[in-house]
């Protein structure tokens, strides 16, 4: 582990997947990691999907969104997604990365986590 102290740990915190598995964030893994939040999971299209597929073996992706199950459903059909990488578990999510807006609706957001777990890119988009 080389811990560069310019960058933000990431707390350890679960999030319940849509395939009911748990993901733990903050623990090192083999892998970096990306996190995407989406408040409405319809904004995922073409380009992400490439973009995913395209680092899959080098990054660990997921997406958190606000939409509802049968909104993820569908769309994890239509993209052929795996579901394990995707969640509607952002309420506590939102809350530990500061990922709310002045309604405390989840927003649009890109993270990335080294595999030594800290935050090196946050940026609301």
């Amino acid at each position: 582990m080389s811990i560069n102290p310019n960058f933000q740990l990431v707390p350890i915190t679960p999030i319940k997947m849509l395939n009911e598995s748990t993901k733990l964030l903050g623990l090192p893994k083999l892998q970096a990691q990306v996190i995407l939040s989406l408040p409405n999971i319809l904004e995922f299209n073409e380009k992400l999907k490439e973009s995913i597929n395209f680092s899959k073996d080098k990054i660990e992706c997921f997406i958190i969104t606000s939409s509802s199950k049968n909104e993820i459903e569908e769309l994890a059909q239509k993209y052929e997604l795996n579901k394990s990488y995707i969640s509607n578990d952002f309420t506590s999510f939102a809350k530990t990365f500061n990922l709310k807006d002045e309604k405390n609706n989840l927003v649009r957001s890109i993270m990335m986590i080294n595999k030594d777990c800290q935050i090196i890119h946050k940026e609301i988009l």
